[in-house]
């Protein structure tokens, strides 16, 4: 990502490739901004990394916790979940390329 000059997203990084209470609440602002736009209101559940800090005057986000030392139960879950996300993404992105490749674009 070093020479790539915009995305057609907001994406934040540090040094180390890390979360930090300062990006976390950059982000939560931001979405809260956006989901404020749309009069929307998010639970969003986080573990207790130290950098998922509280964050006082969001409007349409509500912080859910999980209890401490929960994320090692939950991990299996986390895992399928991500690999299905993974193998849905990609057949999606090749139907995308294969209907591209069809249209000769």
């Amino acid at each position: 990502m070093k020479n790539c000059k915009s995305l057609p997203l907001f994406y934040d990084a540090n040094s180390k490739g890390w979360m930090t209470a300062d990006i976390w609440e950059k982000t939560l602002r931001r979405w809260d901004l956006n989901f404020s736009k749309q009069k929307g209101k998010v639970a969003l559940i986080a573990d207790n990394s130290t950098a998922h800090c509280t964050v006082d005057g969001l409007k349409s986000i509500e912080l859910v916790f999980l209890p401490p030392n929960s994320t090692c139960v939950l991990q299996p879950l986390d895992q399928d979940i991500i690999q299905n996300f993974k193998a849905t993404y990609r057949k999606l992105l090749l139907q995308d390329m294969i209907s591209a490749t069809d249209r000769k674009e």
